[in-house]
């Protein structure tokens, strides 16, 4: 989920209006990775996200560090990043209002999409090797299934930012690469939709 770097237009504003909550003079800034931010709706609204998807993601690390040792706690340990990551690399962008925010959430959002990328395939190539290992049939249960689907679906979503923000020649030049960052926009917030419900997916599986 990568956005092309050119001039701002209405698709790419936040998720939230930032003056959803009018700040004084004196209001306190947080800092941020795009830098330092004041206490707004956006703000309120990746904090409240955050923590979510923190609470969500350090239980699995809890659950899987605390059982017995086996090759497939990889799977669930490398998907909670996933999970953990690809929220923050859409609540970057939400907190950027100037073009110097908006260029260093581009950076950051590039950064964690990569580390997005490499954690799925992880997963993925774990959960696949073990089951081959132990002679299991893939993609039986639900979650196997949706979960493939997701996989597939990211990869996709990875190449297709990474071509809008690095290669817009391929589409056509900068202009038509920005005309497209919207529907690449929607499909990201479908995409997280996606991971969600397959992690919450796999909290219903058996153990391996």
């Amino acid at each position: 989920m990568v956005m092309p770097n050119t001039n701002l237009d209405d698709s790419q504003s936040p998720l939230l209006d930032q003056n959803g909550i009018q700040p004084t003079e004196q209001s306190l800034q947080i800092p941020t990775l795009t830098g330092p931010t004041k206490i707004n709706m956006s703000f309120i609204f990746s904090l409240v996200a955050s923590s979510g998807v923190f609470l969500f993601a350090g239980t699995v690390w809890y659950i899987v560090f605390d059982a017995e040792y086996e090759f497939f706690i990889w799977h669930p340990t490398l998907m909670a990043l996933v999970l953990l990551s690809i929220t923050q690399g859409v609540l970057v962008l939400q907190t950027a209002v100037r073009k110097e925010e908006r260029e260093k959430g581009l950076l950051w959002h590039k950064i964690i999409q990569t580390v997005v990328f490499l954690s799925v395939i992880g997963g993925f190539t774990i959960i696949y090797t073990h089951k081959s290992s132990t002679n299991k049939e893939h993609f039986t249960s639900p979650h196997g299934k949706f979960g493939v689907f997701t996989f597939v679906y990211l990869l996709f979503q990875t190449v297709g930012g990474s071509i809008l923000a690095n290669f817009p020649g391929l589409v056509g030049g900068a202009a038509k690469a920005r005309g497209l960052y919207k529907y690449h926009r929607i499909s990201g917030y479908v995409l997280v939709s996606l991971v969600y419900l397959t992690a919450l997916g796999g909290t219903q599986t058996d153990w391996a």
